[in-house]
């Protein structure tokens, strides 16, 4: 405890940025979302400037997409930004294509490559799309085929998820290597919900409006389902009212890491899934843990989702409660110290109602889709976050630096050799934690749990700050990535691909 308090006082004063506060661009950005919306899911996601900015159709955050489990999305992605023609670079590991772009589907599992058909793009990342008059004259950019994954202006998604694909809350997002910080930082991302299926949730879940908060750099907004919204909002609850939060931390500003916090006791706040996996019971959330990100459950490293339910006691009287969502930011330990704080005010009004709730805890956990593990031995592979942006000591070079064969499992132990914290994320396939720090997590532990993004312990006194977990390869070949979810780090070099054969 000691050593973590230290650790935590040298981060606020003396590191880039400190663990535990907000900064002003940093913001939670809030968005309503009916689990029971009627109009159909936008065909066309078109880029544009708005303000000098990249946007969605005009706004930020993008449209919220829904599906339900075996369902497809189909969207087409427009690139209407202008020519810069910098796609062309001798290092693959700086920023460059500024406005070029793609789209990856955060946490689905999902193929990386093609649909069924194999004629449509998938969740596959080396696509690029370029604005209509770029001039791209190389043959290769960053290891991959101009002619075989450069699209121009435009290309067709098709995202197809099976019939026992968890439900939960995802998201979306530009993941260009070169631009994917600056794109994301500047608003390309938005909610997608995978529906539950009637009947599987409890019906105090079922029955509650929904909202989903999303921590962006642009601000506090109350988005509408298309796209955009109000900006500083303040959400009303009436006593006894019951809701469902889905939060999505989609920051790409540095290393930013989640927290709510609050000291009023009017309000009960519950977490009923994580990364878009629904927990085996509801958990309350400890609204004053200040932890670190892997020791604390409601913690959000960038690219992690959480839902919570909320509930206002019947008998709560009429206030505003601040309710703070704080981030704090760990990058590189010799910048200054420049910390802010932020509240999203929740108004308790109104007559009260009874909602439905349950004094069962119990809750139909992951599914068949992700079964648990027996003690059986698995095969070990270790991965080592690297100083000045690497893994295991090598900068991002497009070659396959880790195979795994379909239909296997594998134990993973993520370690990381740098003073800052990282955030480790895989594309299609989620993990199951099992240590931290080489402690075994025991049953029942909240952090024991299904994940695809998990901030990493830093190095301390020259020892390695490590995670472990154990994973399935299924469904899928093809290629993808693993890396930091610290954008400017992934573009900076911090990245693997990877290939289930």
């Amino acid at each position: 405890m000691t050593n973590r308090l230290s650790r935590r006082s040298v981060l606020k004063i003396g590191s880039g940025v400190g663990l535990l506060s907000l900064t002003a661009t940093s913001i939670p950005a809030l968005m309503s979302v009916s689990s029971a919306r009627a109009e159909p899911n936008p065909d066309i996601l078109t880029v544009r400037e708005v303000g000098g900015m990249p946007t969605y159709n005009g706004v930020s955050p993008g449209p919220s997409f829904l599906m339900d489990p075996g369902g497809t999305l189909d969207v087409e992605l427009v690139n209407d930004l202008p020519a810069l023609n910098d796609d062309c670079t001798q290092n693959m590991n700086n920023f460059h294509g500024l406005n070029t772009t793609n789209l990856h589907t955060h946490g689905l599992h999902v193929s990386p490559t093609t649909d069924a058909s194999g004629e449509v793009d998938a969740d596959n990342v080396f696509v690029s799309v370029v604005p209509k008059d770029q001039f791209v004259p190389c043959s290769d950019v960053c290891g991959e085929s101009v002619a075989a994954t450069f699209r121009t202006h435009k290309t067709k998604y098709r995202f197809e998820i099976g019939e026992n694909h968890p439900s939960g809350t995802f998201w979306y997002h530009a993941h260009k290597h070169g631009s994917a910080a600056r794109q994301v930082g500047a608003g390309l991302a938005g909610p997608l919900i995978v529906r539950d299926k009637l009947g599987v949730m409890p019906d105090y879940i079922a029955q509650a409006p929904e909202k989903t908060l999303m921590i962006m750099n642009r601000g506090l907004v109350l988005a509408e389902p298309g796209g955009g919204g109000q900006t500083a909002p303040t959400l009303t609850m009436r006593p006894g009212e019951v809701q469902r939060w889905r939060i999505i931390n989609a920051q790409a500003a540095g290393n930013a890491f989640a927290y709510i916090a609050t000291n009023i006791t009017d309000l009960e706040v519950y977490q009923i899934a994580f990364d878009g996996i629904t927990l085996e019971k509801r958990i309350s959330v400890e609204l004053s843990d200040n932890r670190e990100p892997w020791l604390n459950p409601a913690a959000l490293a960038p690219g992690n989702r959480m839902d919570l339910i909320v509930r206002v006691p019947r008998d709560a009287r009429e206030k505003i409660i601040p309710l703070g969502i704080t981030t704090g930011l760990t990058d590189l330990l010799s910048f200054g110290s420049n910390t802010n704080n932020a509240s999203l005010y929740i108004r308790i009004s109104g007559d009260p109602v009874d909602a439905v709730w349950s004094g069962d805890d119990a809750l139909p956990g992951p599914g068949p889709a992700l079964p648990g593990f027996d003690d059986a031995e698995l095969p070990k592979r270790v991965i080592d976050f690297t100083p000045r942006f690497s893994i295991d000591g090598d900068k991002y070079d497009a070659s396959i630096s880790q195979k795994m064969a379909l239909g296997t499992s594998e134990e993973w132990t993520i370690t990381n050799s740098t003073g800052g914290v990282h955030a480790f994320h895989i594309h299609v396939n989620p993990f199951f934690i099992t240590h931290i720090n080489g402690v075994e997590l025991p049953e029942g532990s909240p952090l024991r749990r299904w994940q695809d993004t998990i901030g990493l312990p830093y190095q301390q006194n020259g020892r390695p700050g490590s995670i472990t977990y154990k994973t399935r390869f299924e469904t899928f070949k093809g290629k993808f990535v693993i890396h930091c979810h610290v954008l400017r780090h992934e573009d900076l070099g911090m990245m693997q691909t990877v290939e289930v054969a």
